[in-house]
């Protein structure tokens, strides 16, 4: 008798967890869904121009191989009503390696050093003439390149060996 007075308590406690078991499960797949729509909607244009070929002194290569290879920590955006690429990542080395910065300084910018690429893009290639490249160390501009001499030692440094 006991035995069907504990069965009968525990199929009562069950009854009313079965109810909120399924509004987890209808909350999470909410939040499922709204995540796989935004990251769709937001990456589909960045998607298609990370994938961007481009041929530079006998070498093809992506965008997203350009700028994975001179940049880390990368956060991409794109402006569909400019036609802009915006790159943003931390410097590493040897981007701007031309500089005449001490190795504390570059494991400062390794660091903190931030640099901001936007490039306008015209038929599917970056159009030279509208690149811009900055760094930025402790909120300062330290750097700053533009135009073609910009895209070029951006294209130079990831042919580096």
């Amino acid at each position: 008798m006991t035995k069907v007075a504990c069965m009968a308590c525990i199929c009562v406690l069950l009854s009313g967890c079965g109810d909120r078991l399924s509004e987890i499960k209808d909350a999470a797949s909410g939040i499922n869904s709204a995540a796989n729509s935004a990251a769709s909607a937001v990456s589909r244009d960045v998607h298609a121009i990370r994938a961007i070929d481009i041929n530079y002194k006998d070498t093809s290569f992506t965008v997203n191989d350009l700028f994975k290879t001179i940049l880390r920590d990368i956060r991409w955006d794109y402006d569909p009503d400019k036609n802009e690429l915006h790159v943003r990542g931390t410097w590493k080395t040897p981007l701007f390696s031309d500089q005449p910065w001490n190795d504390e300084m570059k494991e400062k910018l390794a660091e903190t050093g931030i640099v901001n690429i936007t490039c306008k893009l015209i038929d599917d290639e970056i159009d030279s003439k509208h690149t811009n490249v900055t760094l930025t160390y402790n909120e300062e501009m330290i750097l700053q390149k533009s135009g073609e001499e910009a895209l070029h030692h951006l294209y130079d440094t990831y042919l580096l060996p």
